[in-house]
């Protein structure tokens, strides 16, 4: 009897222990599997977080490209490269206590939009005073950067906001001038406009996209805001007067007033806008090629000397094909490379 007694007593333990055991070796198994892929996650985690890091950094800098390395993100750490031209591959590389995660993602930049020209020099405001004098030239007439005639049909030379003002402006000109402000319609090409831009949406687009960000001041010999090879969006935070032999291709938006004088040549759009009283003169033997807009509740503009306006949808259509926005589309997200 009692050997039969400490058998089942010695048995039960066995069991029990037995028991004990496996559920120890579950319960270690457990946890090393759900620590293993915690840090799987959290390595995926800093991979794909990386990458909107610096898709945010390019909406900011869209030039931003190359590699940089050693960065340290939720406890881990993570490689990024950004490379190529319009379409855009960002490869993060991220480690988390032994784990590694590789990210890509490609995107496409988005071409900017620009506005319907309807004229070479476009004035959108409810006050106007344009003084026109001297050997000047406004042209509607579809003219190439190299002078010769463009593949594009003629617009207006100036356009303005309503009949009232096209009959006065055109009143106030001697002959002289009146011959050199050509396009639609023969000497002088004045009209009016019959598009409505919303100037702040259109300015707020360009902005955003920049390039290049100038305080106001005064810019003169060696000053280059892009080139036809090489466009750029150029932002102007304030009163501005460009002169000497500075130059410069792409988009020019100047919220406040502008000049320009001597040598100064400029290939593409011109937005000089502001929410009251804009000044704007051009003088010396200043060459703009592709259009001038000019916006604001009273706009006062001269020009003088030998300055030049022409139309040129040569300029227009290389900057629509060329320059970007600062928004993309993301055609590809791809995870656990």
């Amino acid at each position: 009897m009692g050997n039969s007694t400490l058998i089942i007593v010695l048995f039960a333990v066995v069991l029990i222990g037995s028991v004990i055991f496996g559920l120890n070796s579950k319960t270690s198994m457990s946890v090393e599997e759900t620590t293993e892929k915690f840090k799987e996650v959290q390595s995926r985690l800093i991979a794909n977080s990386s990458l909107e890091m610096y898709l945010n950094k390019l909406r900011r800098n869209k030039s931003l490209r190359g590699n940089f390395t050693a960065n340290n993100l939720l406890s881990g750490k993570y490689d990024i490269s950004v490379t190529g031209g319009d379409t855009v591959r960002i490869l993060s590389y991220a480690s988390f206590l032994g784990k590694n995660s590789i990210s890509r993602a490609d995107l496409i930049w988005e071409n900017i939009t620009l506005p319907t020209v309807k004229s070479g020099l476009s004035i959108s405001t409810t006050n106007l005073d344009l003084k026109l004098n001297g050997n000047i030239l406004i042209s509607g007439n579809d003219t190439n950067p190299d002078g010769s005639p463009g593949s594009g049909g003629s617009i207006l030379g100036i356009s303005v906001n309503n009949s009232s003002d096209s009959i006065r402006v055109t009143d106030s000109l001697n002959n002289n001038v009146k011959s050199k402000i050509t396009g639609t319609g023969g000497a002088p090409s004045i009209g009016v406009s019959t598009d409505s831009i919303n100037y702040s949406a259109l300015a707020s687009q360009f902005v955003q996209a920049a390039d290049i960000i100038l305080p106001g001041g005064t810019y003169s010999s060696g000053t280059t805001m892009g080139s036809m090879a090489e466009p750029k969006i150029t932002h102007v935070t304030g009163n501005v007067n460009f002169g000497g032999n500075s130059t410069g291709a792409g988009v020019l938006v100047v919220y406040g007033n502008m000049s320009w004088s001597g040598n100064f040549a400029y290939n593409g759009l011109v937005l000089i806008y502001g929410n009251s009283s804009i000044t704007a003169s051009a003088s010396g033997t200043s060459k703009i090629y592709g259009a001038v807009l000019v916006a604001g509740q009273t706009v006062n503009f001269q020009v003088t000397g030998s300055a030049e306006i022409y139309y040129s949808s040569l300029v227009l259509n290389l900057l629509k094909n060329n320059l970007k926005s600062n928004k993309f589309v993301v055609k590809n997200w791809l995870e656990d490379l």
